[in-house]
């Protein structure tokens, strides 16, 4: 409950200029990360958030922003995340629910997993350092609230 509090204080706040949520950009740890993408929309710097994906994974940009043209603010919980090291990289599978509510106010829920990856610590020796990135997403809309929609566990 506690977890699920704190993510929602930092992440609550609408998108109007005098009530942007304090900035935050923090790769250290998958949900970190997660909670950081939705910082950026719910401040409207749609460009910010779209840096989170990895660089060959990239959806096209006007179509995902439109996504959230209608978005006035989002809140975030998650899960447990479960890692898969591999040769050099390290894979992330975070389960997530998002409560989206537009500008009309409208509220939303969706749920699901991300992927997210990073090459080993020990093995990124050569700048540029290349962050913690999102792989992929895949959330589907549910009629369950935002604590309640969170997956228990994603596959790899």
């Amino acid at each position: 409950m506690r977890k699920y509090l704190l993510a929602l204080a930092g992440l609550t706040v609408a998108t109007s200029a005098a009530a942007l949520p304090v900035y935050l950009d923090d790769r250290s740890t998958p949900q970190s990360l997660i909670q950081s993408y939705y910082n950026a929309i719910n401040r409207g710097e749609l460009a910010r958030a779209y840096t989170y994906y990895e660089r060959d994974y990239l959806p096209e940009f006007q179509k995902w922003a439109k996504g959230y043209e209608n978005t006035r603010e989002v809140w975030v919980v998650t899960g447990k995340a479960t890692s898969d090291p591999g040769a050099g990289n390290i894979y992330y599978n975070l389960p997530v629910a998002v409560q989206s509510v537009s500008k009309d106010g409208t509220k939303e829920v969706f749920a699901g997993c991300y992927v997210l990856h990073i090459t080993n610590y020990g093995m990124q020796i050569q700048p540029p350092y290349q962050p913690m990135t999102i792989r992929s997403g895949k959330l589907v809309k549910t009629n369950k609230s935002v604590k309640q929609a969170v997956p228990k566990t994603c596959q790899p």
